[in-house]
């Protein structure tokens, strides 16, 4: 049997330290509680004489203060695993306890299910019961080997229309690292983006992550580019596979914007996506850079069944045919989107969804017709 998770809970709230105290003792001895405090004075003795693996301890309204003993308790004992608890849901004082050091940060009140997955993560818990079944949210990636095709109009475009069709909790990722523009789409101004999750990425976790999610009307969630080049290029492959992982147990729908090239980190978009959205346009040389990339993921062991080949900006007349197309890339077009410059300028340019501009033009109805595909033959 794996040794017991010794804790020190300190709470100055004595329902929310019994409600803490039932839980681990409903662990079967996989974690023990060494001793409770309702003072932080008393609970610092407490972790001087029992030396725990974790403290679980709340968050005082002084934000400052409570940063203060959490440096106070690492300072010492840097051996220590640090749960904050608390009723604030700020991104602000999340991060500013995450940064201090603490290692997960729980929101009150308390429930057992988030405290036995806070300490499931520490590495050292196994618990007998088996863990609360999370959902497992499916990947859907929008990508093109060029830029200026419309990729961020359609992966925007297409999470606030599948999340009107579905109801299920959705989420866009500007995952286009150096020249994102989702917000911009969007018209929000985040306080916080995709490279403050990177950078606490050990720290990750529902209540963090939380934090640095913006709600958009549409009623999508949105994870923005970073704000500065030197952030977004710091970000890899790993920390990224993490952060789908994570997403995945948080949302039905992850929506991913990329960049148009073939990074590590996005190498590792389509290697975990459900779905690989390939969009191009009817001419030559978009033409020769799909088969190219086509023949890449060919190569890279990329199952051809998760790509779906979208033509955008279609127009009927158009010299090169879809059936052109498919014959020079030997796979079949999953779907097209007709050619409706004014209405895409109206929507990038008032930074809002095509929906909002006109629900029944033929782009907007053109999208929710390749939602209900998907959805469909899933």
């Amino acid at each position: 049997m794996s040794p017991s998770i010794t804790v020190v809970v300190i709470d100055s709230d004595v329902d929310s330290l019994k409600d803490i105290v039932k839980y681990i003792t409903n662990f079967d001895g996989h974690a023990i509680v060494e001793g409770t405090a309702v003072t932080f004075e008393k609970g610092y003795e407490l972790i001087h004489r029992k030396r725990p693996m974790v403290v679980i301890m709340d968050v005082d309204k002084d934000i400052n203060l409570s940063i203060e003993r959490i440096k106070t308790i690492l300072n010492r004992f840097p051996q220590v695993s640090i749960f904050a608890t608390s009723s604030d849901k700020s991104a602000d004082t999340i991060l500013k306890v995450m940064r201090a050091g603490a290692t997960e940060y729980i929101l009150k009140p308390v429930a057992e299910t988030d405290l036995v997955l806070a300490l499931q993560k520490l590495g050292r818990l196994w618990v007998g019961k088996p863990a609360p079944e999370e959902q497992f949210g499916k990947v859907y990636t929008f990508f093109s080997p060029k830029a200026g095709v419309g990729v961020t109009t359609t992966a925007v475009n297409y999470a606030v229309n599948l999340y009107k069709q579905t109801n299920e909790p959705t989420i866009i990722v500007d995952l286009d690292l150096i020249g994102g523009d989702v917000s911009t789409f969007l018209n929000i101004r985040p306080s916080y983006t995709i490279s403050d999750v990177t950078t606490n990425i050990t720290r990750l976790d529902k209540s963090f992550l939380s934090g640095i999610i913006v709600k958009h009307k549409s009623g999508i969630h949105v994870l923005a580019e970073p704000a500065r080049i030197a952030d977004g290029i710091t970000i890899k492959g790993p920390d990224v596979k993490r952060l789908l992982g994570f997403l995945r147990t948080m949302y039905k729908h992850i929506v991913i914007d990329t960049e148009p090239s073939l990074t590590q980190t996005t190498r590792t978009v389509f290697e975990n996506s459900d779905i690989l959205f390939l969009i191009f346009v009817l001419s030559l040389p978009s033409i020769k850079n799909v088969s190219k990339h086509l023949e890449y993921f060919k190569s890279i062991g990329l199952n051809k069944e998760k790509i779906r080949l979208i033509v955008n900006r279609y127009v009927k007349k158009s010299d090169i045919k879809i059936e052109d197309a498919e014959k020079v890339l030997d796979s079949s077009i999953f779907y097209s989107l007709p050619n409706e410059f004014g209405t895409t300028m109206d929507s990038i340019n008032k930074g809002v969804p095509i929906d909002e501009i006109d629900s029944k033009s033929r782009l907007n109805l053109a999208i929710k017709e390749m939602v209900k595909m998907v959805e469909t033959k899933k």
